[in-house]
């Protein structure tokens, strides 16, 4: 939520004053955060109070709690808006603000995208991002472009978040919301003021799809010019989801807020903690660069299916390639070939040597055409980004609190739970057709053991969806959703469609699922 308010204060002085160009000072005495920061926070508002009274985790996002998020919105629009009444409303949304009965207008404004990150971010999948973002557009925004510039918002929110590359959240858009079949460098020169969803949120979200960083896609957002605030927010918040907002930038951002807005800002980062991992725009093609099995055991090849262009663009773009990797091979004992780079130990190397040998690859192949793959072939690539990753979550350490798996299909699914306390370990199922069962340990290396199982499962390598690949699809097989909670307020939503991640069955002989009776079902 915060690359929303970062664009939007970066854009405040640009709105009716374009600047067609990525050299700029981010920030200057002319900022200020316009409506759309403050309605920001009042929807980010509204999502927290309404989790809080209709806890989804165990009702889900039904008719009541979109009941109660939507006059939630209405209160907190009008409430903290009106206090504010000169951040930049438009006529329509400044009486509507103002209005003692505040009704819809069936408007398809941009204001309906730029104050909608936080669906985005709170959703818990794609389903409810889409649900979320509805419910606080439909408030004002209720013509179905509106709805839709909202919609689109939040889902490349939740699909960045989640770990998508930028060419499978093109495809998302692309297949149900625009079809964005331009370039930002092609209509620069004639792009014009526009406040209309459909001719802001295809033009931001192309935005970030062409960046390479957090700090260029708000600079690219701002040189297209047109509504330029807007844009940078709507940019920013994907951006943020994606790459995360840079420390510098942050706090620049938040010296603009007053005593009130930051309190909501300390509030949302209670209820939905930024991920702060450096090296995630890397580490998220992870689950990639391991082979998947889907049913019946066929196994699905990664080196046929893995981005290899979009990787390297993602790392050219990135500034992670070390310019002294010579240096540091050489304090290694290591010298520019395949078997010595690809075979070096990385479980004690720090980020810096991670980042050498990786660099070493891609130069390698600059010199020999085409061995980067063979870097990728026998798991060099893999083991680095384990370690980047390893890396990131060491900085945080954590311990798995909760395991939830839930296998099934058309018929209904089976429960599999483990609830970890220093003191305690329970399991318990739910079984169809079979009914309940629970089981408990108190014994401190039983605790450890069982911890130490799941740890060693790795569940933050994996991707957050494995859908059915290649040619042998399922018409129905089985469906899957993981749950795994850890006691710092992280959690991580996993799911597949008769396709698995690395590990699988040890996770089936956690839980003493028999995974061959599964297969024979």
């Amino acid at each position: 939520m915060l690359g929303a308010i970062v664009g939007d204060i970066i854009g405040s002085r640009f709105e009716f004053n374009n600047h067609r160009s990525k050299d700029f000072d981010l920030f200057d005495d002319g900022c200020f955060a316009t409506d759309d920061s403050i309605m920001t926070f009042a929807v980010a508002k509204a999502i927290m109070e309404a989790t809080k009274v209709k806890n989804p985790d165990s009702q889900g996002y039904d008719h009541d709690f979109h009941a109660l998020l939507s006059d939630l919105t209405v209160k907190y629009m009008q409430e903290i808006g009106r206090k504010y009444p000169n951040c930049g409303f438009g006529v329509m949304f400044y009486r509507w603000i103002f209005s003692d009965s505040p009704e819809p207008y069936n408007s398809f404004g941009n204001g309906a995208a730029m104050r909608v990150s936080a669906a985005g971010f709170a959703a818990a999948d794609e389903w409810a991002a889409e649900q979320l973002a509805e419910t606080v557009t439909a408030v004002t925004h209720n013509h179905e472009e509106g709805i839709k510039g909202a919609t689109a918002t939040a889902v490349a929110i939740y699909f960045a978040r989640k770990g998508a590359t930028k060419g499978e959240i093109r495809e998302r858009i692309v297949r149900d919301f625009y079809p964005l079949d331009f370039k930002i460098n092609d209509i620069r020169a004639s792009y014009h003021f526009n406040e209309t969803c459909q001719e802001t949120v295809p033009q931001a979200i192309e935005c970030f799809l062409e960046s390479t960083s957090f700090e260029d896609a708000i600079r690219t957002a701002i040189s297209l010019g047109g509504d330029s605030d807007t844009i940078a927010a709507i940019t920013g918040a994907i951006a943020d989801a994606y790459y995360g907002v840079p420390d510098d930038i942050k706090v620049k951002a938040l010296s603009y807020l007053d005593e009130e807005l930051l309190a909501i800002y300390n509030d949302w980062q209670e209820f939905a903690p930024s991920n702060d991992e450096q090296f995630r725009v890397l580490t998220k093609y992870i689950g990639k660069l391991t082979d998947r099995t889907m049913i019946d055991d066929h196994l699905v090849n990664y080196m046929a299916y893995f981005p290899f262009t979009e990787f390297e663009a993602e790392w050219i773009g990135s500034e992670f390639a070390h310019p002294q990797y010579g240096e540091i091979l050489a304090s290694m004992g290591l010298e520019l070939k395949i078997n010595q780079i690809a075979d070096q130990d990385v479980s004690n190397l720090d980020a810096e040597q991670v980042l050498a040998l990786i660099t070493a690859a891609f130069r390698h192949d600059h010199f020999n055409e085409g061995v980067l793959v063979e870097y990728f072939r026998v798991g060099a690539m893999l083991k680095w980004l384990k370690r980047l990753k390893d890396i990131d979550w060491q900085k945080h350490p954590r311990s798995i609190t909760e395991v939830e798996l839930q296998l099934g299909g058309m018929g209904g699914y089976d429960t599999y739970r483990v609830l970890i306390t220093d003191n305690k370990a329970i399991f318990s199922m739910d079984i169809l057709n079979y009914g309940d069962s629970e089981g408990s340990t108190g014994e401190k290396e039983n605790i450890v053991a069982i911890r130490h199982a799941l740890e060693e499962l790795h569940f933050e390598y994996w991707l957050s969806d494995y859908p059915q690949e290649g040619e042998m699809l399922v018409c129905d097989g089985e469906q899957w959703s993981l749950t795994v909670k850890y006691d710092d307020g992280t959690e991580l939503n996993i799911g597949g469609d008769n396709t698995y991640p690395e590990k699988w069955n040890d996770l089936l002989d956690f839980f003493g699922i028999d995974y061959e009776d599964l297969e024979d079902e």
